[in-house]
């Protein structure tokens, strides 16, 4: 899977071959094609190593860890952490991929939809534990922080950052400040 992400990074999805993934994992293209079926599902399985590189158990590890702490300003602090490290350990470069591809065809958007769905389903996770509703402000719910989040922790929006000059710890900075806007007033620090 690192020789193919690397490869549609570097090539993009649309030019990279199973035969040039298998030659630079150094395995047969039918190895390949016995492990993934096809392009399209070496790219389903890339997003699913690249959307999780601690893998379930670390998440789960992290959502516990991130519920035991009592501070509202830690949690956000945890949270926004744990993002750039995502992003940090390849996650963009999958996200890139998924959102440069073709949409006609169907598989990518398909799988589009559930790297989407995946990433909502983990923030609402989070969000859940970062505001309870007794400090989370009242006009807003878990799901519209939830999905908030999503769309501000997405590639686009990285990579426009970046290209305007931020670094990954500025990054980290504003989720935090943007996280702190949906505590009550008198929970913000």
């Amino acid at each position: 899977m690192e020789a193919a992400l690397s490869l549609f990074t570097e090539q993009g999805f649309r030019a990279t071959t199973i035969k040039q993934v298998a030659e630079q994992a150094s395995v047969s293209p039918q190895t390949v094609y016995n492990s993934f079926g096809d392009k399209v599902g070496l790219l389903r399985e890339c997003a699913v190593f690249a959307m999780s590189p601690m893998g379930q158990d670390e998440v789960l590890s992290f959502l516990d860890a991130l519920a035991d702490e009592p501070d509202a300003q830690r949690r956000i602090s945890l949270v926004a952490q744990f993002s750039r490290e995502q992003w940090q350990d390849g996650a963009l470069d999958t996200d890139l991929l998924l959102s440069s591809s073709d949409p006609r065809d169907p598989r990518l958007a398909e799988l589009a939809d559930q790297v989407l769905d995946y990433k909502l389903e983990l923030n609402r996770s989070i969000c859940e534990i970062l505001f309870p509703d007794p400090i989370r402000r009242s006009d807003v719910t878990v799901d519209d922080i939830a999905a908030f989040a999503t769309a501000v922790d997405s590639a686009p929006t990285i990579t426009t950052l970046r290209k305007l000059g931020w670094t990954m710890e500025q990054y980290e900075n504003w989720i935090v400040q943007l996280l702190g806007l949906f505590l009550r007033p008198d929970q913000a620090g």
